[in-house]
């Protein structure tokens, strides 16, 4: 987002300008939006949590505290580059996929060989994530009741 007042770029989530001090505001004439190819090759936190009144996974991308700290029971933190499209890696997005699974594997203590999951489909990596997901979540739940 661009300062009215010195015109300096900040990010979009800023609410006072990082050179001038002066507040923020959301005003599509200072405002910039943001190229899909600034976004390639950018790590991101994504909050995966359970949404138990709908029973679904949902998220937060870039978490707050607030937001780390409300879902803390059921959630997972988890680290995700943004692909370019066609990226010979992302094939239905395995290497995001694959990211889920291997600090899953790291959270459980189990290894990981990225060579294992390689002969997988799209599909079926979601669905090997989704069941470490849970596992992960059950063994999240045991040592907070310790």
């Amino acid at each position: 987002m661009k300062c009215g007042a010195c015109n300096t770029k900040n990010d979009s989530h800023s609410k006072y300008c990082k050179e001038c001090g002066q507040e923020l505001k959301s005003n599509p004439e200072y405002s910039q939006p943001v190229k899909n190819s600034e976004l390639y090759g950018k790590e991101v936190e994504v909050l995966f949590y359970l949404d138990k009144s709908i029973g679904k996974i949902s998220g937060f991308v870039n978490p707050t505290e607030d937001q780390i700290n409300r879902y803390k029971k059921d959630s997972i933190l988890q680290v995700v580059t943004v692909l370019a499209p066609g990226d010979v890696t992302a094939d239905e997005n395995a290497g995001t996929i694959l990211s889920f699974i291997r600090q899953s594997k790291e959270f459980l203590g189990e290894d990981y060989d990225e060579s294992y999951y390689r002969k997988y489909s799209g599909m079926e990596l979601k669905k090997e994530y989704l069941r470490l997901f849970e596992r992960v979540l059950a063994i999240k739940a045991k040592r907070e009741t310790k």
